[in-house]
């Protein structure tokens, strides 16, 4: 993996590009008051002794979910960062971290060594260059976060070569049958069972690990187009590792096949959106810190680069400065200013090859 990082030699971070100081504070996004999110009710929180009710403590998670989802229609997100201005405006990173637990989930049941820190630098410091097994899961959970949730062929495809199943399914037909087969089901967890337990069968032929994976995936896409969000959102992954999914004397985890696969969906969902809940609450108190201070920043692009931070798990400042036209130095001397405004986090703890988020 050849790595990608700017200039490692310290810099002086009280320089000021030089221009006129309102065109470049018109680059960054005004500050914004977001909505403070409650904690989840005690009564929709999964409960070990209440595996009978896991259905309607998933379905409670998931509309509260939901309101999160929606709560950028009252406009108080005005950054640009947001795909779809109905959702909060660090939706984007939101669906990105949890990319990241889902694929370090993912990774542990393969039994690969990876990381979340692994993935982390395999994905942002590798340039785009070929990855490793895990970093290919990752780029799967990834694909998942970014694209519309909606059986799309090419996004299909997409999918499956990640995981090296290209030679199982003709896209175009499995398709049809995952739309299919959730046509006439009654409800979103009804909806994500059995499209997982259909893609489980569809990749037959390939390795049983990616087709249960695949399947994973393709619940969360199922689950988003039954619940009309935009995108899908990684979930039904960052859990299904959980001890108290396992059953029976050897603690077998659920999967795909299993006659009673249903019920184990509800719990993994109530699980999952119990944690996804918590770190949007965690995000949106990070995110309206960012957006104090946003506007104070004079480098120049500074407000596209708060944009990449919103809208990614990470960013390195060789990205950023890829992506905004400013050099390596100026973008780490943003960084640097970031941090110590509390605005954002340095996440590796490294001194070198950095990486930066909410």
């Amino acid at each position: 993996m050849t790595l990608v990082d700017s200039d490692p030699t310290p810099d002086v971070i009280s320089a000021t590009p030089s221009g006129p100081k309102r065109a470049r504070r018109a680059a960054a996004p005004a500050a914004v008051k977001h909505r403070q999110i409650q904690p989840l009710p005690r009564w929709a929180r999964p409960q070990k002794t209440e595996r009978d009710a896991a259905a309607f403590v998933a379905g409670a998670g998931l509309a509260f979910f939901d309101q999160i989802l929606r709560g950028g229609a009252c406009g108080a997100d005005v950054s640009s960062a947001a795909q779809d201005p109905a959702e909060p405006v660090y939706a984007g990173c939101l669906r990105q971290r949890l990319a990241l637990r889902a694929a370090e989930s993912c990774a542990t049941l393969c039994r690969l060594r990876e990381d979340a820190g692994a993935l982390r630098d395999a994905e942002h410091l590798a340039g785009g260059s070929e990855t490793s097994p895990a970093g290919r899961i990752h780029r799967l959970f990834r694909l998942l976060a970014g694209r519309p949730a909606r059986f799309e062929a090419a996004t299909l495809a997409a999918a499956l070569s990640l995981l090296g199943l290209s030679a199982s399914l003709d896209v175009g037909s499995g398709a049809k049958a995952l739309q299919s087969c959730v046509a006439d089901a009654p409800d979103p967890l009804a909806v994500a069972a059995r499209a997982s337990a259909v893609a489980m069968k569809l990749c037959a032929a390939g390795s049983a690990l990616d087709a249960e994976i695949f399947a994973l995936w393709i619940a969360d896409l199922a689950l988003a187009n039954r619940l009309d969000w935009s995108r899908p959102v990684p979930l039904l992954a960052v859990a299904i590792l959980h001890p108290s999914l396992r059953r029976g004397l050897n603690g077998k985890r659920p999967r795909p096949s299993d006659e009673d696969w249903l019920d184990a969906v509800a719990v993994a969902y109530g699980l999952a959106v119990a944690e996804a809940h918590a770190l949007a609450a965690d995000l949106a108190r990070r995110t309206e810190k960012l957006t104090t201070v946003a506007p104070s920043l004079r480098a120049r692009g500074a407000g596209r680069v708060v944009d990449m931070v919103l809208a990614d798990d990470g960013v390195t400042p060789a990205a950023a400065a890829a992506r905004v036209g400013m050099s390596d130095r100026a973008a780490r001397r943003l960084f640097d200013r970031l941090v110590a405004l509390g605005a954002v986090r340095e996440l590796t703890g490294r001194e070198t090859f950095r990486i930066y988020g909410l």
